[in-house]
């Protein structure tokens, strides 16, 4: 009679405790040949890698990854690479990222800390101006650079870009799992419901300094790749095109502390307004971000323009690589656009991501 219940209690035991086990393994993001590290006062480092042009006649092009805390350069740098044309392509690890360094203290993860990155990784390309491309959190980063140094930039491309920060300089996060099927956010729910994950969750968002002395930037990325996995469904127009998404990249607190502990950037639309240097928004047309997200855009800076890219989800580039460089490569070299341009207020039929 007795046994059932002292069963169900030792499982029930086992499964509580679990909390206090970090787990094993370490999450080694992929090396990418030729990549090179940038050095920060602080005495971190910033993973750069360089696609040299033949002849580089035109200002570099710098890529700003989404996230926030979502590096995956050894699938974006041979995308990427084929805009190398007429001029140099970097495209860079945000620190607490991939191959860059995590920081001792999670709250230096902020949205000034990754503009004070960009514009270091400016001038490590030796130009005086450069093109920038932000996808998804990093077209907020890129925005707020903007904002910051308007005499550094070229021209500019937002790529499913996420929300821009509202006057109080709060940013609502997009929510990927709306377009997964219930079965796929069961299995997310349930991966982070999980005891350890749960209560580190619940220690960051309290007392992020306590979170990282107990649960490590080793144990917390792996943690958040298995998490992050489980989303990437709902970044494809074809959810079989998975694969070529990797996940070794993320930084848990990288990722996390600008969402639970934002540093409220607050952007001066007005500079924005006087930017005079062209700008390019693709809209994925199975985006999980809000229509309204991307022709915000179209607000703010006067130059823009924005095309919705077919078949694509919100990983646009790594979906249907030729067609986006090629279109990202017709807008920096100045000639006509391949798809026609959006007034950003009617949603065009074929459509077919979150509204």
């Amino acid at each position: 009679p007795v046994a059932g219940p002292v069963a169900l209690l030792a499982v029930t035991a086992l499964v509580s405790l679990t909390w206090a086990w970090p787990g094993t393994g370490h999450l080694a993001p992929a090396t990418v040949p030729g990549a090179t590290f940038l050095t920060r006062p602080d005495g971190t480092r910033l993973a750069v890698h360089v696609t040299r042009a033949a002849s580089a006649t035109m200002p570099p092009l710098v890529v700003v990854h989404g996230g926030p805390g979502v590096a995956d350069m050894a699938h974006d740098v041979p995308v990427f690479a084929d805009l190398a044309t007429d001029r140099d392509v970097y495209v860079y690890d945000q620190i607490g990222t991939g191959a860059s360094s995590r920081l001792a203290d999670p709250a230096g993860y902020t949205t000034e800390r990754a503009v004070q990155d960009l514009e270091a990784v400016r001038a490590f390309t030796g130009a005086d101006r450069v093109a920038l491309l932000g996808h998804s959190w990093g077209a907020m980063v890129v925005t707020k650079y903007i904002s910051d140094h308007p005499d550094r930039v070229a021209a500019v491309v937002f790529s499913a870009p996420g929300a821009l920060p509202d006057a109080g300089g709060h940013v609502v996060p997009g929510d990927p799992t709306v377009r997964l099927s219930p079965g796929e956010r069961a299995r997310l729910y349930a991966r982070l419901a999980w005891p350890r994950n749960l209560f580190a969750y619940a220690l960051t968002a309290v007392d992020p300094e306590a979170a990282h002395a107990v649960a490590s930037d080793a144990e917390m990325d792996r943690r958040f790749a298995a998490v992050y996995g489980d989303t990437t469904p709902a970044l494809f127009c074809d959810p079989d095109l998975t694969d070529r998404l990797g996940t070794s990249g993320v930084g848990y607190y990288a990722h996390q502390m600008p969402q639970l502990h934002p540093d409220h950037p607050v952007i001066d639309r007005s500079r924005l307004a006087s930017v005079t240097a062209p700008v390019l928004v693709i809209k994925p047309a199975c985006d999980y971000l809000p229509w309204r997200t991307a022709a915000e855009y179209l607000d703010v800076f006067p130059t823009a323009r924005m095309v919705l890219l077919p078949d694509t989800g919100h990983q646009a580039y790594l979906e249907r690589p030729d067609a986006y460089t090629q279109l990202v490569g017709d807008f920096l070299a100045g000639r006509a656009l391949p798809l026609p341009v959006q007034n950003g207020q009617d949603i065009p039929p074929d459509y077919r991501g979150t509204r």
